[in-house]
C-alpha cells in the first residue's frame, strides 16, 4: 500500500520485524551477506527508514546501541 509501512500508513509487526531484519544485515551479523543488499528493494528501505524514527524506536537504540560485526 500507499504509505511509510507494508500497511500504508499503520504500522504493524510486519514493520518491526523488517526493521530487524535490516538492522541484523546492517550491522553485519550474517558475514556471508551484504550489508547493504536490501538496499535495492526501496519499499523495504522505505519501511527501514520509517520504523528507524519512531520515538520509541530511537530511544531504544539510544540505550541499546547496535554492535556491529564487522
Amino acid at each position: 500500500g500507499s504509505g511509510p509501512y507494508v500497511l500504508g500508513e499503520t504500522l504493524s509487526v510486519a514493520d518491526l520485524a523488517i526493521f530487524a531484519s535490516v538492522t541484523a544485515f546492517k550491522c553485519g551479523i550474517l558475514e556471508f551477506v551484504d550489508r547493504n543488499v536490501l538496499d535495492a528493494y526501496p519499499k523495504i528501505k522505505g519501511v527501514y527508514d520509517s520504523v528507524s524514527t519512531l520515538p520509541k524506536v530511537v530511544e531504544w537504540y539510544e540505550k541499546h546501541p547496535i554492535k556491529t560485526f564487522y
